[in-house]
């Protein structure tokens, strides 16, 4: 008779067979489910989520921890539901805010159920928001936990070609939310794409810097936005405005005194050195101690020193390369470090 249970079971179907198994032969209990997240056993391996969707796993040995993330792209209300599935299990809460490589718990109020599942909500963002499960007091097994993160709010705009597993992803919806950056006309970011001069002089956006057309442009080979003559015709500012406003602060010297290639294509380095030079602008940022090391080699005058002021506060922290400092930055790369600006200020 119990051999004909246990074959009714295996058809009926897993969760059927785990539960016949811990009361009828619990050598069969020690075995585990396939965990489809490891190796998500640190914060760098973590597993991504998805807004909104139910992510799950099983703690099955005592030293094992779960780490799963959600970027945030801008200051978002955030409610996390954990399950227990049955075993008391701990999950933790912590948050890494965006220009910072400091990670930090969330002293969030957690309604518990009496199996530990909770419901946990509050305000984070933008950055990078951790659950930690493990299994705390009790005991492994391979009942299965279930976690929700739900964020709303955060000013985010997607689009359909940055997917939220891109690195770039929280850069680039949050700046495209404050209007700091936008798409093409057919719904695209185009994350690959090459950034000119001229375009990448919206910086000054980000900074907060007002712009108006009242800003003369001191470059010669800079266009000039007039009534019917309008590059953007979305926006009339742009370009000379934004170069000119840019020049004024100091964050672009040109590439003479009077030229400044605003149809060049913007080299990493060149943009790393703007965004310096506006954090010191503004006064921000300013130079680290004569033996700090950044995590590049020196790759020569006249951006190295920028970039090592903008390592040392954090303006490379998540930065997965590539390290091209003398090819044309992408949209993406452009938006990242803007970002990681955008704390500072």
């Amino acid at each position: 008779m119990r051999l004909a249970v246990r074959l009714f079971a295996l058809v009926a179907g897993v969760t059927t067979v785990i539960s016949l198994a811990l009361g009828a032969t619990p050598a069969l209990a020690l075995v585990p489910l396939p965990d489809y997240n490891e190796p998500n056993d640190t914060f760098a391996t973590a597993t991504a989520l998805v807004n909104a969707k139910t992510a799950w796993g099983a703690v099955t040995e005592q030293s094992d921890k779960d780490y799963f993330y959600l970027d945030l792209p801008g200051s978002c209300q955030v409610t996390v539901k954990f399950t227990t599935g049955g075993p008391h299990r701990e999950c933790t809460l912590a948050f890494l805010p965006a220009g910072s490589d400091a990670i930090a718990d969330l002293g969030w109020n957690k309604a518990y159920d009496d199996d530990a599942s909770f419901h946990a909500s509050g305000t984070a963002g933008p950055g990078r928001l951790f659950a930690v499960v493990s299994v705390g007091s009790s005991d492994p097994s391979t009942m299965v936990y279930t976690i929700t993160v739900t964020a709303t709010g955060g000013g985010t705009t997607s689009f359909p070609d940055v997917t939220s597993d891109s690195p770039y992803y929280a850069a680039i919806t949050y700046l495209a939310g404050k209007s700091v950056i936008s798409g093409y006309d057919n719904g695209n970011f185009g994350p690959n794409d090459p950034v000119t001069r001229q375009q990448f002089a919206k910086i000054v956006r980000a900074v907060g810097y007002p712009v108006s057309t009242a800003n003369e442009c001191p470059f010669v080979d800079v266009e000039r936005s007039l009534p019917g003559h309008y590059l953007d015709s979305k926006d009339p500012l742009y370009p000379d405005h934004y170069v000119a406003v840019a020049a004024l602060h100091g964050i672009t010297v040109g590439e003479t005194a009077t030229t400044f290639g605003p149809y060049h294509k913007i080299m990493m380095a060149q943009v790393t050195t703007m965004v310096v030079r506006a954090a010191e602008e503004e006064g921000v940022w300013d130079s680290p101690p004569s033996g700090y090391v950044p995590p590049f080699e020196d790759f020569g005058l006249p951006h190295y020193p920028a970039a090592r002021i903008g390592a040392a506060h954090g303006l490379f922290a998540g930065y997965a390369g590539p390290w091209t400092w003398f090819a044309p930055a992408s949209r993406s790369q452009c938006a990242f470090f803007i970002w990681k600006l955008m704390p500072a200020l």
